[in-house]
């Protein structure tokens, strides 16, 4: 299974332990493949500078970071870029548009977030969209 995911289910699995540190542990292992928007990854980036600086485990964070992206697909910008104008019309916070574009583009399963807006927004649209309990426990994926 092939899922994009967004900036903040990535930054609580590098951060802390829980369902999202299992699903990026699980990619790790070959369950699934998570989709790294290029936009993504420089929010992840912009906020460990931003928020996390001086975390106790940033270091290992870092680490885990690098696995994931290798473990990953790294989708460039370009892949997706033609298609952010039109999902940034369609939803509540624009800023969500490449996540979506992403999924469209690379023709995912599906996008895995907690974001509420991205969630409400799946019941009217064609991408699949998952919590990460959710996906965890379609894939046997247990704690």
């Amino acid at each position: 299974m092939r899922v994009v995911v967004d900036a903040n289910t990535v930054l609580s699995g590098l951060f802390f332990a829980g369902n999202e540190r299992h699903l990026l542990l699980a990619s790790l292992r070959g369950e699934l493949t998570l989709l790294y928007p290029e936009d993504v990854v420089d929010e992840v980036y912009e906020v460990i500078e931003r928020t996390f600086q001086n975390h106790p485990d940033l270091s290992e964070a870092f680490e885990r970071l690098e696995s994931i992206l290798t473990a990953g697909g790294l989708v460039s910008r370009r892949a997706y870029a033609e298609g952010v104008p039109t999902w940034s019309r369609r939803l509540r916070h624009p800023e969500d548009a490449p996540v979506l574009a992403c999924a469209a583009a690379e023709r995912a399963d599906g996008v895995v977030t907690g974001d509420r807006d991205i969630l409400e927004f799946a019941e009217r649209y064609e991408i699949r969209i998952y919590r990460t309990r959710e996906l965890l426990d379609l894939l046997g994926l247990q704690l």
